[in-house]
């Protein structure tokens, strides 16, 4: 159970509302859209929602009903959320896994997966919301191999799993840091690093194995990173395989053979991912007014086939790209039914 003040967050409250409508309005602005709607009698619809974000990637949020509620976000998308019931509990769903979530078992759903949950009346949440792409290049960096099935976890996380008791500690610590007024300063990002990578290391997912067989590898070699930083610098000019090997004075087989053993994809393929990589950011600086778009973006990262540009986009970030052209201008996709 993680003990935390009977209102976590406080100095960071978003909004307080007793419309449901309202309520879910304001959380669709932290997480995403979604279906809300109360069930049960005799508690009172009373939402209120606190966020502070550590730097860039992640975000603490306290986040309550008081009535019960049923919650249909569907495909979260860009995010993953670990989610602990600091009382009461929560039925969750998550593509083929169901839990009970309790103040003893925590929820972590995947963005790739559908996810529908029905929480009970005074079952209020701490909420850690992590970044999809900065899970997946942590997860790259410790496995030193492409990411290229979608990162699922397993539902539920104890919270008495002594492999765990680390990062639950750390998160109770930040609730009270963030309390104060001069937050983390200069180690917010440290904090960030920390708890994405304690994350992916003390919880289940699809890519556990991989980390416990030893795949991470120190060093690549001379060759290999040579090349990553010639078509890193690259990224939006005419480049081919020969131009590579030209550049390099290697021959093809070669180079390539070097970048499957470590990297387990070719030159190109690696490419292809770091321009996909450059699209998402560039979208999600985008503004309103600037008049940006998902082709102008894409042609200029050397992408000129729409169709396979969003399918690989879709593959690697879990959406289409004018989802993250939407939501950098602010743009919110409505429902148009609760659940």
């Amino acid at each position: 159970m993680l003990e935390l003040p009977r209102l976590p967050l406080s100095n960071h409250r978003l909004f307080h509302s007793m419309d449901l409508d309202e309520a879910r309005e304001h959380v669709a602005r932290v997480f995403c859209p979604h279906g809300l709607s109360t069930f049960g009698a005799g508690a009172q619809f009373d939402a209120c929602h606190h966020s502070a974000r550590l730097h860039r990637d992640v975000s603490l949020n306290y986040v309550q009903y008081g009535a019960g509620v049923n919650i249909e976000p569907g495909y979260l998308g860009d995010f993953y959320l670990l989610q602990i019931p600091l009382r009461g509990g929560a039925s969750v769903r998550c593509g083929n896994q169901s839990i009970e979530a309790s103040s003893r078992l925590a929820s972590l759903p995947s963005p790739t997966e559908r996810l529908s949950m029905n929480w009970a009346p005074d079952s209020p949440h701490l909420i850690v919301r992590f970044s999809r792409a900065a899970l997946l290049v942590q997860l790259e960096s410790l496995i030193q191999a492409p990411v290229h099935q979608p990162l699922v976890f397993e539902l539920g996380v104890p919270l008495d799993n002594p492999a765990a008791a680390p990062m639950f500690n750390f998160v109770k610590y930040l609730c009270t840091t963030m309390e104060d007024a001069s937050g983390l300063g200069g180690v917010a990002s440290q904090a960030e690093n920390y708890l994405i990578s304690t994350l992916l290391q003390t919880t289940r997912h699809n890519y556990s194995e991989a980390l416990q067989q030893g795949h991470r590898r120190s060093l690549l070699p001379r060759s290999v990173r040579r090349a990553q930083a010639f078509l890193h610098t690259h990224l939006q000019e005419t480049v081919s395989l020969g131009d590579l090997c030209q550049h390099m004075g290697v021959s093809a087989r070669s180079l390539q053979l070097a970048f499957k053993e470590h990297l387990r994809q070719s030159p190109m393929a690696y490419l292809r991912e770091i321009r996909l990589d450059s699209v998402r950011d560039t979208l999600k600086r985008a503004s309103p007014g600037d008049g940006v778009t998902v082709a102008q973006v894409a042609e200029a990262y050397g992408f000129f086939h729409m169709g396979h540009f969003c399918a690989h986009y879709q593959n690697r970030f879990g959406e289409q790209p004018s989802e993250a052209l939407r939501r950098a201008r602010g743009v919110m996709q409505v429902p148009t039914t609760d659940a």
